[in-house]
């Protein structure tokens, strides 16, 4: 990972925090120098407690703002009055006498922020979830969820200490995978679904994982949504002892796994969605998608999103169906043959909307030559179009009064086959594959000749967005081993092992069998001897030269 996306991962947390200006805040405990940066630039002023001189030189070396001001003692604020109290990581970061107990370290670090606010003053708590999913998954549950943590704390431990020390307004925010790393923060008002618990985007986890985080979250949106919260694995929350004013910001997701000249921002307010470039070098990208939004203009697609001020923005469709919802019902009431024709219709508006292409007219200057993907052969029967705005795909448009209107189209190029955007909008459908075949599905769209091509396209294509550190990050907890897996692996060694242990016996049993019949042989002998002796012993031949044989030993040894 490149320093400028680790930077931006760490200040996910505050960055879609809207701006205070006017404001100051004040930041207990040592935190990261990126999210200090992040708050000296939405803050008028940012002050930060720290426990020692060491850690106040370690900020003042990596931080060089005008406005920001580090101190020891809380005894140097005096009787100050302070807009905001940020406790990010202050649970985890900062000692309270050496309290070891988290209910107990939370109201004492209330305590010492109570005496700097007033009525209007929020506070900001970020601290882990004592029962977020990523602590049931890990070895590590029986120390944070069975013993009292230092910095972790349920949703009812929280209300129930801010309520002691009167403060009965808070907004929570839920955040995912965690406030380290966030990729997703979810509020009541927008709770995950099974389409969007899957930014729940993970970057490694411990060693013996029991189960995926997203696939037990999956379950449990299932049964009831509300659950979720139970299981979030971050809070960030603004505590207020007066009501105060909502920022109607119900859900905030980043792009965390592309390249940083492709990192965008996404905030859902109560009536609107923006989207704003993440980091500085992804500007030319939101220009990007400008440019896209005035092509689907000029060809006649209608889109919820327009440019203004630097930002996408579009109108928040609160019932909105998806087109994918709209086929997605067709599946489940099994018309099959209906699923197919619409899909056949989006095909043909494509082509006219996106301008079909003659093949000899493109066959040097097209997607595949763009990419050196030898393929010519192959292609010459595709049906090419002009404006290639590849990521058309049916989750990608709302069904209004029988219209589509798309949205989110951040990538293009020139010359695309309309097979490509189909093959795509249904790779990325997976619940079609469900009530039908994927072979079925890619035959009966006339697609089944293409796929090796399509998806080494696709790769490609993904390939030059995503950060590949992070996405084998996040790839190796899909395929790293899990402790199911390391059963089963372990089950299969011990398969192996008791094969050579039987392989090794049945060859000792051989031997001990042969042995044996060698000993049955060698008994038969003796046997036979001693019923010759025997027998050579009571002949009158034998007792006759007895008393010669008495000589013949006395003189032998003689």
């Amino acid at each position: 990972m490149d320093l400028i996306t680790e930077k931006q991962l760490k200040r996910n947390i505050i960055h879609w925090y809207p701006e205070q200006k006017n404001k100051e805040i004040l930041q207990i405990g040592i935190v990261d120098k990126d999210i200090i940066e992040e708050l000296c630039t939405k803050f008028q002023k940012v002050i930060i407690v720290v426990k020692n001189e060491k850690q106040k030189q370690k900020i003042l070396e990596e931080n060089n703002f005008e406005n920001l001001e580090v101190i020891i003692n809380f005894s140097e604020l005096g009787n100050k009055k302070i807009d905001y109290i940020s406790l990010i990581g202050t649970m985890e970061n900062y000692e309270i006498n050496n309290e070891t107990k988290a209910y107990k370290k939370l109201q004492k670090i209330l305590d010492i922020a109570s005496n700097y606010i007033n009525d209007e003053s929020k506070i900001i708590l970020v601290v882990d979830n004592k029962y977020g999913m990523k602590f049931w998954t890990t070895l590590q549950a029986q120390k944070n969820i069975l013993c009292n943590q230092t910095f972790a704390l349920s949703k009812t431990m929280i209300e129930k200490i801010l309520k002691e020390k009167g403060f009965e307004y808070f907004k929570y925010y839920y955040v995912l995978p965690d406030y380290k790393v966030p990729n997703a923060i979810f509020t009541d008002k927008y709770l995950p679904n099974m389409e969007s618990i899957h930014r729940n985007f993970l970057y490694g986890e411990e060693d013996y994982v029991s189960f995926n985080q997203t696939d037990a979250y999956i379950e449990i949106l299932k049964e009831d949504p509300e659950k979720f919260k139970f299981f979030a694995n971050s809070f960030f929350i603004e505590i207020g002892k007066k009501q105060f004013e909502d920022n109607n910001i119900k859900f905030v997701s980043y792009t965390n796994i592309r390249k940083k000249e492709y990192m965008i921002q996404t905030i859902i307010y109560e009536n609107t969605v923006e989207k704003t470039n993440m980091p500085e070098e992804a500007k030319t990208h939101i220009e990007s998608i400008k440019n896209n939004i005035e092509i689907m203009k000029q060809r006649n697609i209608k889109t919820v999103d327009k440019y203004e001020n630097g930002k996408i923005v579009s109108k928040f469709i609160e019932n909105g169906k998806s087109y994918e919802k709209v086929l997605l019902d067709l599946l489940i009431a099994e018309k099959f043959d209906e699923f197919f024709e619409c899909i056949n219709k989006y095909k043909i508006g494509l082509l006219t909307k996106l301008e079909e292409v003659e093949y000899s007219n493109i066959k040097e200057e097209n997607i595949f030559t763009k990419y050196n993907i030898d393929c010519k052969d192959e292609i010459q029967s595709l049906k090419f179009v002009k404006y290639g705005l590849w990521d058309l795909i049916f989750q990608n448009a709302f069904y209004i009064d029988n219209e589509l209107y798309f949205y989110d189209q951040e990538w293009f190029a020139y010359n695309i086959p309309v097979e490509f955007i189909i093959y795509r909008a249904i790779a990325y459908f997976p619940s079609a594959h469900a009530f039908i075949k994927t072979e079925e599905l890619y035959r009966r769209l006339g697609l089944e000749n293409y796929l090796d091509i399509f998806q080494k396209l696709d790769n490609i294509l993904q390939q030059n967005i995503r950060d590949e550190n992070i996405w084998k990050m996040h790839n190796s907890t899909k395929t790293g081993q899990t402790l199911i897996n390391m059963y089963n692996n372990k089950e299969k060694e011990l398969e192996k092992e008791v094969e050579k242990y039987i392989q090794v016996t049945n060859e000792e049993k051989s031997k001990q069998e042969k042995l044996i019949e060698e000993n049955k042989e060698l008994n038969r002998i003796i046997n036979d001897l001693l019923k010759e002796r025997e027998t050579i012993c009571n002949s009158k031949s034998w007792k006759i030269t007895k008393p010669m044989r008495w000589i013949s030993e006395k003189l032998n040894k003689n």
